[in-house]
């Protein structure tokens, strides 16, 4: 499952992706608990991931501290990030920022992760390093939001699930928003 959805990703029309990233974004936009959050954590696309790279920007220019994950090790640190920050290739072929803050994951509101597939109950596949389910389990019960970024067809009757995975709250595609755990997005309700 993880090789056919990631080759498939990756073989996207770069006019697609680009149409299928701004979808999210507008997506993102009307999503309550982001407009209020003061801590956010996105990721830098690789291989067909939808860029939510003007997203964050927008997050940013209202006032809220945006990291990006950085390996280090076997583990994540969420390490702020602005647009015109220096990167370097990090692990796995990805842009990380040279700048050394970073905030506790504990600290932020929502975190935005790129996935390889999910299913209708909040499974996550990823890339299969465990990073991500790493991080979040050392959170406990105080873990941030999580919200899976992802292309509709990234959606499978059923993700393969471990004890250790940690689930999505809610996944944001570029034709619908949908929620795990109803209201999260909006706790105004």
């Amino acid at each position: 499952m993880r090789l056919v959805m990631s080759t498939r990703r990756a073989e996207l029309d770069l006019d697609d992706q680009a149409a299928a990233s701004m979808a999210v974004m507008a997506r993102l936009a009307r999503i309550p608990l982001l407009r209020r959050a003061t801590a956010i954590s996105g990721y830098r696309a690789v291989r067909g991931e939808l860029d939510i790279d003007a997203a964050l920007i927008l997050l940013a220019e209202r006032g809220a501290v945006v990291t990006v994950p950085r390996v280090t090790g076997e583990h994540l640190e969420f390490v702020r990030w602005s647009d015109d920050q220096a990167t370097i290739e990090g692990s796995f072929g990805i842009a990380e920022p040279t700048g050394v803050e970073s905030l506790a994951l504990r600290a932020h509101d929502v975190i935005l992760a790129p996935l390889v597939a999910f299913d209708a109950s909040g499974n996550r596949l990823g890339q299969g390093g465990g990073f991500y389910d790493r991080a979040l389990a050392s959170c406990g019960e105080n873990r941030p939001v999580v919200v899976g970024i992802a292309h509709s067809f990234q959606q499978v009757d059923a993700v393969p699930v471990e004890s250790w995975d940690q689930p999505l709250d809610a996944v944001v595609t570029e034709d619908e928003v949908l929620e795990f755990r109803a209201g999260i997005l909006d706790p105004s309700i």
